[in-house]
């Protein structure tokens, strides 16, 4: 143990004793307080002394008392110790010693893990290096682009993979990427795509058109595949020569592009064995160290579309609670004004059912009597939130200014018992569903904001005799661990990326969104024959229509029920340019560039090899 731990130990015990208050004790109690020998603590005490830790005035014979002083407060103890284990990358024990501390203690490490995350330009013998510290509190389960569901291990497998095609949110198409062309007949049932020469993975192999065929036969021939469902079209696949690669599809379907820009179709290598957290691909960062406290990822300068300008970014895992977030946030900018950069993340918050699982929920006017218990402006205004906004959809903006099928739920709850309160009409449709008084769950995606609607809605529940337990749960476990079969409600989320067609698509037949791993296997079988019906139609207007009315008959049978939408704040110095927002509501780190700070900086300053830029990146 570290000379520093013993004093933390050994403060801690003495809580209660103040800094320069005298304290007798004899040494053999303090060897029992840090269970040692007594020849031992005398050598620790002799360290302490050499430090300046501690003042200690030794007393002889039997039953006297010596004198300690403690002259090191424990607040700056702890924090020299926290900061070593962190620059020795120990985060766990980092953690776990913090989390033993006082609250204000605590506190006070929270504070000083500011000048840690953020952007750090370093000046060294091989020239000028840029770092990007960004801390996180949930760690990666997998990496595996057909596996994942969490927006921030999309953010990851973005940075790490390259598709055929990319999508462009701005002028909304498909362009180039691994392909370089692609065309098809007018059926839309062969696709044919032409490959860039010369791309390399990131160990070293050029890659080629059986690195294409490989990669989706590995999806299409996988039953448990959960991207499965999403190309399901696809019937053969060709590799015709190293640059061209032939698809044959069962059926129409002109929005194959569309679906090849995703980062589930992501191309990997053929010689390697896939890895889960340590994936290979063609991005601009490869993956240099994944472990339980630290992801790195280092620029890959053989990117074909040339290197990137931030070197490495680091993701720290925090330890899994609430108390760095907003800390980090608020702190980080103690004296500068950032740059904001706000982002209305596409989808939103929402409840749903688990209709694998017997209960009250299979019942419609059951269903009916949740939405309205759930009426969202009510619950909206109780959170008085500036970042939260009523929605009755998920898809908003131009592509849903009128509903076309107006909800059946509310429509004929208003107009029937138009007298009535929301409560009133919502305990009359309980009375008729089948719902005997059963205790029923609610599994809510833990979170400040989220548990706290559900906390409201539990209220709503018990004033009309509906008996619920809200349980919040982790989202990875949910998912990866099948961990909602228990629940009969569940409350969550869903982030859709810039192309929301695509993303819709996704929600509906990629298997592990949380929404889909709730639907039944009728519900299941029935989106994805819409959605196979869908990626037939040759015009973008009629598809998103035809989405729009499939969202609708959801909302009608209270499948889904829309809460809110949400808004994500983005903070960092004006040094950092073309800070742009791209999928999942998080930074396209291919564009960031720094420019440099200089001319207002002191002689002292610039003579510094080091300079920090702060950023808040909500990566939670």
């Amino acid at each position: 143990m570290d000379i520093s731990e013993h004093y933390m130990q050994l403060r801690l015990k003495f809580q209660h004793i103040q800094d320069d208050q005298e304290l007798h004790i004899t040494i053999g109690e303090l060897a029992g307080h840090l269970c040692c020998t007594m020849r031992n603590m005398n050598l620790i005490m002799n360290k302490f002394k050499e430090n300046g830790w501690v003042s200690w005035s030794p007393q002889r014979g039997r039953g006297k008392k010596s004198v300690l002083v403690f002259c090191k407060p424990a607040a700056a103890a702890a924090s020299e110790r926290f900061d070593q284990l962190l620059y020795a990358n120990r985060m766990e024990d980092a953690y776990e010693m913090a989390s033993s501390l006082p609250p204000l203690i605590r506190e006070q490490l929270v504070h000083n893990l500011q000048h840690l995350f953020g952007l750090r330009s370093n000046e060294g013998m091989e020239g000028r290096t840029d770092t990007l510290r960004i801390p996180q509190n949930t760690p990666f389960k997998t990496l595996d682009p057909t596996q994942t569901a969490m927006w921030g291990e999309g953010f990851i497998i973005t940075e790490v993979f390259d598709r055929l095609v990319r999508y462009n949110a701005e002028r909304q198409q498909c362009e180039p990427s691994l392909a370089v062309a692609w065309e098809s007949d007018r059926e839309g049932r062969r696709w044919t795509f032409h490959l860039n020469k010369g791309i390399l993975f990131h160990h070293g192999r050029v890659m080629d058109a059986s690195d294409v065929k490989f990669s989706f036969d590995r999806i299409i021939e996988d039953p448990a595949n959960p991207s499965r469902a999403m190309f399901a079209s696809i019937q053969s696949i060709e590799a015709v020569d190293s640059l061209t690669v032939h698809f044959v599809l069962c059926q129409p379907n002109f929005m194959f592009p569309d679906l090849l820009s995703s980062l589930y179709a992501s191309i990997i290598p053929r010689d390697v064995q896939m890895e889960p957290l340590r994936p290979i691909g063609t991005g601009p960062y490869r993956i240099t160290r994944h472990d339980a406290n630290l992801l790195v990822l280092e620029a890959f300068p053989s990117y074909f579309r040339g290197r990137a300008y931030i070197d490495r970014v680091e993701v720290w895992q925090l330890p899994h609670s609430d108390w760095p977030e907003n800390a980090i946030k608020q702190r980080l900018f103690p004296e500068d004004t950032p740059r904001a950069v706000e982002h209305e993340i596409q989808g939103g918050v929402f409840m749903t059912f688990n209709m694998q699982k017997d209960g009250p929920h299979q019942d419609l006017y059951f269903r009916q009597a949740v939405r309205l218990l759930l009426q969202s402006d009510e619950l909206t205004a109780a959170s008085a939130s500036p970042h939260i906004k009523k929605a009755e959809s998920l898809i908003r903006g131009p592509m849903r200014e009128v509903r076309t099928i107006a909800p059946s739920v509310e429509r004929d709850a208003v107009q029937t018992e138009s007298g009535r309160s929301v409560l009133e009409q919502a305990a009359a449709l309980l009375e008729q569903s089948s719902y005997q008084g059963e205790h029923l769950r609610v599994w809510v995606e833990e979170g400040e904001q989220m548990e706290s609607d559900m906390a409201w809605f539990a209220e709503r529940c018990a004033a009309i005799g509906l008996n619920v337990t809200i349980v919040p749960g982790d989202p990875v476990h949910a998912v990866y661990h099948h961990e909602l079969q228990p629940y009969e409600i569940i409350y969550t989320g869903e982030v859709f990326d810039e192309h929301v067609m695509r993303s819709l698509i996704t929600m509906y037949t990629f298997g592990n969104t949380l929404f889909l791993l709730a639907m039944n296997d009728y519900w299941r079988a029935e989106l994805a024959h819409e959605c196979e019906h869908i990626v037939m139609i040759r015009e973008p207007a009629l598809r998103m229509e035809r989405l729009i009315q499939l969202e609708d008959r959801l909302i009608e049978e209270a499948l889904i029920l829309p809460v809110y939408s949400f808004k994500e704040e983005h903070a960092h110095d004006a040094s950092l340019r073309n800070y742009k927002i791209a999928g999942y509501g998080l930074p396209d780190l291919r564009q960031l560039w720094i420019r440099r700070k200089s001319g207002s900086l002191t002689a002292e300053e610039s003579s510094e090899t080091e300079t920090s830029y702060p950023v808040y990146i909500p990566l939670w």
